[in-house]
This record gives C-alpha cells, sequence and structure tokens, in this order.
C-alpha cells in the first residue's frame, strides 16, 4: 500500500481518518437505538457514550507516548508472546473485517428500500467492494486525503436538516431527564456500537507526524461524531416525535423528505447518494485496517495481496446478514461480543506494557 511503513499523514488527516471510522451507515438508524430506552431523552445518551471512545484514545495516546514506533499489534506480541500475541490479534483485526462487511450490507439495505429497490445485493456488493477495496489499496496517505475532501461534503449534508426545526415541536423534548438517568445510562450503551471505530488509533498513530498531537486529534474527532449524532437524534425526536420516529427503518432520511427545494422532486434521493459516498469512505477505512492488520499477522503477504484475498471473504460475509432488521439483529449480538473484547484486549496490553520494563523488553 505504498510502502505504508515509510507513509506519514498530517494531523488533520488524522483527525478526519478517525472521524470517518465513527460515522458510517449506523447514523441514519441511531436515534431509534437511543429512543427505545431513554425516550425523549436519547440525545443525552449520545453525549454520554462518547466515553468509550475518549477512553480509548486516551490509552492509544499513553501507549503513543511509551512506544511511538510500535503498533498494539507488536506490543501484544512483545507482551504475551508470539503466539498468544498473534492469536488475540487475529480476533482483533476480525473486528475489522466484520465491520467492513456489516456496512456493505447496510449500505445495500438502504438504497435498495430508499432509492434503487431494482437492483440486486450482489449487484451493489460488487460495486462497493471495488471502489473500497482500490482505495485501501492506495495506502493511507490516499485515504486520508479522501477523508478530508469528503468531510466538507458531509458537513454540508448533517446542516441540511435544520430546516426541519419549521415543522417539529420542541414539545417532543418535554420533560428532559423525564425518563430516568438508569434509562439514560442505558441507552448510552448503545451508542457504543456507533462509536466503534477509536480502536484504529492503536495502529495509526506511528504514521502520525506530529505524535503529541494524538490526543487532540482523538479529542476532536470524538466531539465531532458526538455533535453528529446528537444533532441527529435531537432532531429526529423534535421533528417525528418517540412515539413515530421507530416505524421508521432509517428515521434521519424521513427529515430529508422534509427539505423542500425548488425543481427538486424529492431532495431524499439526492441526500442519500451523497451520504453513500460519507459511508464508502468509512468502509474504506476498515477495509485498509484489515488489511494492514493481516499484513501484520502475516508479513510475507503484502497488503497489496491482503486487498485482493479478502474481496471474496466480505462479499461472502455481507451476504448473510439478510435484510435490515435481521442485520441489525445479528450486528447487536456480534457487537456486543467484540466491544467487550476489545476492552480487555486493549486495557491488557496497556497494563502489561505499564508493568514490564527492562532492556529486553524494549528491544523485542
Amino acid at each position: 500500500m505504498n510502502k505504508t511503513q515509510n507513509t506519514f499523514i498530517t494531523s488533520s488527516e488524522f483527525t478526519l481518518f478517525l472521524l470517518s471510522s465513527f460515522i458510517g451507515i449506523g447514523s441514519l438508524y441511531l436515534p431509534n437505538s437511543v429512543i427505545k430506552d431513554a425516550k425523549q431523552d436519547g440525545w443525552i445518551g449520545c453525549i454520554i457514550g462518547a466515553v468509550y471512545p475518549l477512553y480509548i484514545l486516551v490509552l492509544a495516546n499513553y501507549t503513543c507516548n511509551k512506544f511511538p514506533v510500535d503498533d498494539i499489534f507488536g506490543l501484544s506480541k512483545k507482551s504475551l508472546g508470539k503466539i498468544l500475541g498473534s492469536i488475540l490479534n487475529f480476533i482483533f483485526i476480525t473486528f475489522f473485517i466484520f465491520i467492513t462487511s456489516t456496512e456493505i450490507i447496510g449500505l445495500a439495505n438502504t438504497f435498495k428500500v430508499y432509492a434503487t429497490p431494482f437492483l440486486k445485493n450482489y449487484q451493489i456488493f460488487l460495486s462497493v467492494i471495488t471502489v473500497t477495496a482500490y482505495t485501501a489499496y492506495k495506502g493511507m496517505k490516499p485515504l486520508g486525503r479522501l477523508c478530508e475532501i469528503t468531510f466538507y461534503l458531509a458537513l454540508i449534508l448533517l446542516l441540511l436538516p435544520v430546516a426541519t426545526l419549521k415543522y417539529g415541536t420542541y414539545l417532543n423534548l418535554m420533560p428532559v431527564f423525564g425518563s430516568g438517568f438508569k434509562n439514560i445510562l442505558i441507552s448510552s450503551k448503545e451508542t457504543v456500537f456507533f462509536y466503534c471505530g477509536a480502536e484504529i488509533a492503536f495502529f495509526t498513530y506511528p504514521f502520525l507526524e506530529d505524535k503529541k498531537k494524538l490526543l487532540k486529534c482523538g479529542f476532536t474527532s470524538t466531539v465531532i461524531t458526538m455533535s453528529v449524532y446528537t444533532w441527529f437524534t435531537f432532531l429526529t425526536i423534535y421533528y417525528l416525535g418517540i412515539e413515530i420516529s421507530p416505524k421508521y427503518l432509517c428515521p434521519i432520511l424521513t427529515l430529508a423528505d422534509s427539505i423542500n427545494i425548488p425543481i427538486i422532486n424529492s431532495f431524499r434521493y439526492i441526500f442519500i447518494s451523497l451520504w453513500g459516498l460519507v459511508v464508502l469512505r468509512c468502509i474504506s477505512i476498515y477495509y485498509f485496517s484489515s488489511c494492514y492488520g493481516m499484513n501484520r499477522l502475516i508479513n510475507k503477504i503484502s497488503p497489496q495481496t491482503f486487498a485482493l484475498i479478502l474481496c471474496p471473504i466480505i462479499l461472502f460475509l455481507s451476504s448473510l446478514y439478510g435484510p435490515p432488521t435481521r442485520r441489525r439483529y445479528y450486528t447487536g449480538k456480534i457487537m456486543s461480543f467484540y466491544l467487550i473484547y476489545n476492552l480487555i484486549y486493549i486495557s491488557l496490553i496497556v497494563i502489561l506494557i505499564t508493568f514490564k520494563k527492562g532492556g529486553n523488553f524494549e528491544k523485542k
């Protein structure tokens, strides 16, 4: 991938790289996940859920300060031994392969339901995998630049739904904290799934030009993501209310229907097409992470080769999830496992590198 080991990205590229890993297809139906428990206070759960990525990024910053040129794959082998470290690394890598496949089927389902019902799944799969595999093949630097370009597109799309403020009512948000703090905490647990992506920092920080800015970059990307999720959820509750919103698969697309632009018949199709580019960026990052991780696991096979090898595997996995409701059910179950595993895995490595000191460990 363009000699990734010799590639360095700027602080802004790293910030948008992390930001792009957060915001995927799930943001279109996030409001329903928090409304289920927190009702009209769902938007507060989005704020509390940001604790997870901040925790991960604080640990990544600590690891970067101690071992600025070693990523988590190398530190795992140093701390736990080659065999056990490689096994745990592989499970960690499968997380990114899983996210890649579920984002692809999520994008395909959204397009089939809301825009292109005449297309078959495999037609969308092949189009998406071709673009994302090629982007991942080119490497981190082009991917970082792509994140910068699409950021401005995403920013426009995030601001457009403000038009719904004209039609909704603040009564849908009342009473604030009326659902109870316990239910708000439960809803924040649901948002943690949507905040997954901060784990990427543990093997991309060696390529950050100014490593002292890692925490700043991570904090900025997390705050922006939190603002997006809170904004989307707030608008959904304000416009649709907690009774109507769950009736839609993707309530955010319903907000797009409220935008009236002269000459344009339905703004929904434009919104979903442009948002598809944002999701493609997210999939490309996870695809790149999968290829890079597999290369760190099996050094003899280049990341470029893995970009080709993973294509049929990810296509097969994407075909297993089924329709939207079934996909979300299984994704929630699997994500619960990965969330717990990632927390334990990352925390364990950080603890071990904290207490394992000495020349031999440093030189491994």
